[in-house]
């Protein structure tokens, strides 16, 4: 028992540490991020769109851009119908003209995919995501666009 006790004191000492330094346990992060707080300071949206099944909204992907640094951020974030659930979600960004080719993250996440992050001074983008729910797998990409 008292080891137990001690145990339970050092954890809790150490959560404790963890939130004055502002980190947070990996399932409180996922529930409090936000497209911009991933994306980073500074960064105000652009544009989305919804990923939808005929009953409920599955994920969105969201554009977001950073006047300051002059670069675009995308990330696809699950809704609450599929927050939680481990799916294959991506995120991309292309920024014509700058020869470096599609950004891309994609993977098997539980809330979020991105942020890929890309230069896009007075250049136009192309964004999009996806997501693989049930028996569908939703895509996006937008056309050449939020130039400049």
């Amino acid at each position: 028992m008292r080891t137990s006790v001690r145990r339970s004191a050092v954890i809790a000492s150490a959560v404790a540490a963890l939130a004055v330094l502002g980190v947070a346990p990996a399932g409180a992060a996922s529930a409090a991020a936000t497209p911009a707080g991933v994306c980073g300071s500074g960064y105000t949206q652009l544009d989305s769109h919804a990923f939808r099944n005929s009953s409920a909204e599955l994920a969105r992907v969201y554009l977001l851009y950073n006047a300051s640094t002059k670069y675009n951020c995308v990330v696809t974030f699950h809704a609450s119908a599929t927050s939680g659930y481990a799916l294959t979600t991506g995120a991309w960004l292309d920024v014509d003209g700058d020869g470096k080719g599609q950004a891309k993250d994609q993977g098997t996440y539980s809330s979020y995919a991105g942020p890929v992050r890309l230069s896009a001074g007075n250049r136009c983008v192309k964004w999009g995501g996806m997501i693989e729910a049930g028996v569908g797998t939703y895509t996006y990409t937008s056309s050449w666009g939020h130039c400049g």
